[in-house]
């Protein structure tokens, strides 16, 4: 295996745990009725703050761009079904 193999490895397992982390603390909010608009509006500010503390920028407004991308597909797609 590779530096860069071993890189990629470790860093799908952190996702994996990061996304059940957070998948955790998304359906903790939905059960406490948190309206769909303040978690997101939550989730905004914390990829601010990560950015704040060390991310690059442009990596994470890349991260945004996609994430704007993605959601606008979603809305085109379930409209037009």
């Amino acid at each position: 295996m590779t530096a860069d193999e071993a890189i990629a490895q470790v860093h799908a397992a952190d996702v994996a745990t990061a996304r059940q982390l957070l998948g955790d603390a998304l359906s903790a909010a939905r059960e406490r009725w948190i309206p769909i608009n303040a978690i997101a509006d939550a989730l905004v500010q914390e990829l601010v703050e990560c950015t704040a503390k060390g991310s690059e920028p442009a990596r994470m407004s890349a991260y945004l761009r996609g994430l704007a991308t993605l959601i606008e597909r979603s809305v085109a797609t379930a409209a037009a079904h």
